[in-house]
């Protein structure tokens, strides 16, 4: 039995590498790969992306995660959901002026401020006038505020503290900075509002606006957003113009 499990998990690792190299050899630097895609989205009629997804798939979004050792490059289909692995710090293979909705919820706080202010000019010009964007990620507000009043009730609450990947994190401070760094360095920059609303207007974005977590123009707010999520986070939406 250990040695079936053993060759099983060596199958699978072998599977997972074959997928990468076909990736990168056949789909991620291709121009061909990219025409194609783009015209696989437009010809399904997509109008909203989730980016960042994570295990979160929305029915009628094409939900966006990046995943380097999976599938590149390919419109899939998942529990009744768009499923795309795709870099969005590179180019879209979405058209100009094509998209209702952009979402993103805890996903910024992932690219720093440069990359984000990049993200965000793609989503600018992928977005139709009137279009809508929401944000939402940890508020360093928040963090700030409840460090300088030194509320231990908000830093042992038990979801902040399982939200830290640091387990040896036991201060205020310590806790502070590990949010920054979270999951070992897959944050890479803390965002509150008026970061927020300084980048999106760098995009071009207007009617930028803090909201609470199932307010805004957004559809599909109660499974976007974790309820459990809502005492950290800051919540945002734009409008292009």
């Amino acid at each position: 039995m250990a040695s079936s499990n053993k060759w099983k998990k060596r199958m699978m690792k072998i599977k997972g590498t074959l997928c990468q190299a076909y990736s990168y050899l056949l789909l991620r630097y291709t121009k061909w790969n990219g025409d194609r895609l783009r015209e696989d989205i437009a010809k399904r009629g997509v109008i909203q992306l989730h980016v960042g997804c994570g295990l979160v798939l929305l029915k009628g979004w094409l939900n966006i995660l990046y995943e380097p050792k999976q599938e590149y490059g390919r419109v899939k289909e998942a529990d009744g959901a768009l499923l795309l692995n795709y870099n969005l710090l590179k180019k879209w293979p979405v058209d100009d002026n094509a998209v209702r909705f952009i979402a993103g919820s805890h996903f910024i706080e992932h690219l720093d401020l440069n990359h984000g202010i990049q993200f965000l000019k793609e989503s600018f010009r992928v977005m139709k006038p009137g279009g809508v964007i929401r944000l939402s990620c940890p508020d360093l507000e928040i963090y700030v505020r409840n460090y300088v009043e030194k509320n231990m009730d908000f830093f042992e609450n038990e979801l902040i503290r399982e939200w830290c990947a640091f387990s040896q994190a036991e201060t205020p401070g310590e806790m502070l900075a590990a949010k920054a760094y979270d999951s070992g360095g897959t944050h890479k920059w803390f965002y509150d509002f008026d970061s927020l609303a300084h980048i999106l207007g760098v995009a071009g974005f207007k009617d930028i606006k803090r909201c609470t977590r199932l307010e805004g123009k957004v559809s599909e707010l109660d499974a976007l957003e974790l309820p459990e999520r809502e005492l950290e986070t800051v919540y945002v939406e734009a409008v292009k113009r």
